[in-house]
């Protein structure tokens, strides 16, 4: 069974991990989200370019959900938007990098 999960340490662990400060600073100050999301992809075919794509897009939606990426007005100023975005790239590009699928890398970068 492939999963990735922020808690347990299979791939996005790693990038919460570094990015855990940033999550912190999105939030509410001193209130740390202990973030936990799976994202299996068990059910496609990784070697496709259909299957990378789906992967990637599932990975894209824990990334924001991990960063509690929202609009403007939720998060109340520029500079807690500012971490959430950088939250979310450093989880995304962590969990690419964890993956290690050339193809995924690939759109990645693109």
């Amino acid at each position: 069974m492939r999963k990735i999960s922020l808690k347990t340490g299979i791939s996005l662990l790693i990038a919460v991990g570094i990015a855990l400060p940033v999550v912190a600073s999105a939030g509410e100050p001193g209130q740390a989200e202990d973030t936990s999301i799976k994202v299996s992809y068990e059910d496609l075919n990784i070697n496709s370019e259909a299957g990378v794509r789906v992967l990637y897009s599932r990975l894209k939606r824990a990334s924001e959900k991990a960063c509690n990426v929202e609009s403007l007005s939720e998060h109340g100023s520029i500079e807690r938007v500012r971490a959430a975005k950088l939250c979310y790239h450093e989880v995304l590009s962590s969990a690419v990098e964890n993956i290690d699928s050339d193809a995924l890398t690939r759109i990645h970068a693109s």
